[in-house]
């Protein structure tokens, strides 16, 4: 349990917390610089802003209420409003984010498209930062730390209660962020792209990046929330990809069978690597060879789902 640095009405403020707080506002700040260079009005932005506050809140709760829903069920569904006590979900954020977007867009008559776009930077940079203040969380832990030349901070973080040091993949988690923070902002695209981006590469990243973590993630029984949901986004982001390029003739069913193919057989490769660390098959494979083996998939799914979402020679809609 984090110790309170401060009360406010009452309430405990951890230093976990306080760094997300600060994480938040310098992501906030992100989104009205970039917003204003856009040319998005200043009403537009607060409306996203205040709408996104409130709906990423709930969605990260909501979400891990339903990854987590036997824990809420044993503490009493009262345990659902004491949000001081933590207990949130990232992907469910995004999912309120993009709900703040759409509902701002319509409401200021303003693009969601590009309200989503100048949103993608600032949201991989709250990430990114969010993911550094794990330091105070205990979160974000990875297997024993076995080579003594890693066992030191920033490799590792050293747990007393265990006496053992564990991989720091809450660092590697925020360097990740902050370099698609980075390849977000390296370039100008066409409308909804740099959104679909930042989806596509935080997804990819994250199917090997969760199954590393030894911490409190969230389960359905033997399947990681975070890595199921990453790859939904991917399938999601393809499907949208072929209704949204479906007159066009440039992309042929060869290479729509193709992408769904290669992604279908790099999740394959995925699952059948999670089985072998539980030492259901490939029980002689090592875990660094298996972890590398993942982290190729990852690549793998992100660049054969990227040639769909991303053709060129089609007909935006």
């Amino acid at each position: 349990m984090e110790s309170t640095i401060v009360s406010v009405f009452g309430l405990p403020v951890t230093a976990y917390a306080l760094c997300l707080v600060i994480s938040l506002g310098i992501g906030l700040l992100c989104f009205f610089l970039d917003g204003r260079k856009k040319g998005i009005s200043i009403d537009a932005l607060w409306r996203t802003a205040l709408l996104a506050l409130p709906l990423g809140l709930i969605g990260a709760r909501l979400f891990h209420f339903m990854g987590n829903y036997f824990y809420y069920e044993e503490m009493g569904f009262d345990a659902l409003l004491r949000l001081w006590d933590g207990g949130f979900a990232l992907w469910g954020a995004v999912g309120g984010v993009a709900l703040a977007a759409l509902t701002a867009g319509k409401w200021s008559r303003v693009s969601v498209a590009s309200l989503l776009d100048t949103l993608a930077a600032p949201a991989a940079l709250t990430i990114g930062l969010s993911r550094f203040a794990e330091y105070f969380s205990g979160e974000g832990i990875g297997p024993y730390v076995e080579a003594e030349a890693f066992m030191r901070f920033p490799f590792a973080v050293y747990r007393a209660d265990y006496e053992v040091w564990n991989w720091a993949i809450f660092i590697l988690e925020g360097i990740v962020a902050l370099v698609i923070f980075l390849a977000l902002r390296s370039q100008e695209r066409p409308a909804g792209d740099t959104a679909r981006l930042f989806l596509l590469l935080y997804s990819a990243c994250q199917i090997t990046l969760e199954s590393l973590r030894r911490d409190h993630c969230l389960r359905w029984l033997f399947v990681r929330v975070s890595q199921l949901t990453a790859l939904i986004v991917i399938l999601g982001l393809m499907l949208a990809a072929v209704l949204r390029f479906r007159k066009s003739s440039s992309l042929k069913p060869g290479q729509v069978a193709l992408s769904w193919g290669l992604v279908a057989l790099f999740a394959g490769i995925v699952v059948a690597i999670e089985f072998s660390f539980d030492g259901k098959i490939l029980r002689d494979l090592p875990v660094w060879a298996g972890y590398l083996i993942m982290a190729g998939c990852s690549c793998g799914i992100g660049w054969a789902a990227s040639r769909l979402i991303f053709h060129k020679g089609g007909s935006r809609r």
